[in-house]
């Protein structure tokens, strides 16, 4: 299957919207607003995976001043900061687990590789039966996330692009 990925525009973030409300339970769910805001202040990191002009899947993040995931980085955008805050990555249920979502993960990493000067990592926070899916594109498991987003325990990973780590 031939998946297009490129930015989302602001005429898809309503669709993206509603992956959201369907691929999170509600108390993790990002709103519309909060969506709305990340495509505004960082459209560059707003990727969707698209099959003939239909949105399937996407992902979206900021830029932070911290080495971490916070509550605090989940709510901002600081687009001189040294990390990328991976906060969703959604697949239309139909699509998952099918390739979409490493499909999504690999373009999103060469585009920041490529496009995002003075990035030193991507952070990002997810739930243990994830772990595997992060870990395969790289990402290295950092331990148990301090963040309170919802139910269940969240899980800190990272991706080290220069420099030390921390």
């Amino acid at each position: 299957m031939a998946y297009e990925i490129y930015p989302i525009s602001k005429k898809d973030v309503e669709k993206a919207y509603q992956l959201e409300k369907i691929g999170y339970p509600k108390e993790e769910a990002a709103s519309r607003q909060m969506l709305v805001y990340r495509q505004d202040e960082a459209p560059e990191l707003f990727l969707g995976c698209f099959i003939r002009s239909t949105l399937i899947g996407f992902i979206c993040a900021t830029r932070y001043h911290g080495t971490s995931l916070t509550g605090e980085s989940m709510n901002m955008h600081i687009p001189n900061g040294g990390s990328v805050c991976i906060h969703s990555l959604c697949v239309a249920p139909d699509m998952r687990r099918k390739g979409v979502g490493t499909v999504l993960l690999t373009a999103f990493l060469e585009a920041v590789k490529d496009t995002q000067i003075g990035v030193d990592r991507i952070v990002l926070i997810c739930h243990s039966n994830l772990i595997p899916l992060y870990t395969r594109v790289g990402f290295t498991l950092v331990g148990k996330s301090p963040v309170t987003h919802g139910k269940g325990k969240w899980w800190e990973c990272e991706l080290i692009l220069r420099g030390n780590k921390r």
